[in-house]
């Protein structure tokens, strides 16, 4: 029966680089890509891909980054709660009629919160 050592060593390298020493002369380098989140304040966008439809991914499309959390703020000044997308974000409203956009825009289709970028100030979280 072999005798295998799990004694594991971990070296921190410049903030993104690991190694686990797993024994018997093995090593493994791990390189951590971790995203970087920073808040963003927006005006309206006047970006019809914002509305268009439900699809989750718009964000990495128009902004190329995860929206992980966001908020609008309406016209009388009050802020929303943070929006989380895909958890708590369907908007109530859906789009009344379809529209020339770069995406598919239909009529009676539904939407998402942030299909409130179009015209609103908004405040978001997005990771690269």
């Amino acid at each position: 029966m072999a005798r295998v050592v799990l004694a594991a060593a971990f070296i921190a390298i410049a903030g993104c680089c690991f190694s686990v020493c797993l024994g018997q002369g093995d090593l493994v380098i791990y390189k951590l890509n971790q995203a970087t989140c920073t808040q963003y304040q927006g005006g309206p966008t006047y970006d019809c891909r914002w509305p268009a439809n439900l699809n989750g991914a718009m964000d990495y499309q128009v902004l190329k980054g995860n929206i992980v959390a966001y908020k609008i703020q309406w016209s009388n000044g009050a802020w929303t709660d943070w929006f989380v997308p895909g958890y708590n974000d369907v908007d109530y409203k859906f789009n009344p009629a379809a529209m020339s956009c770069s995406v598919p825009y239909e009529a009676n289709s539904m939407r998402r919160m942030w299909s409130y970028f179009y015209d609103h100030t908004h405040l978001y979280i997005l990771c690269q």
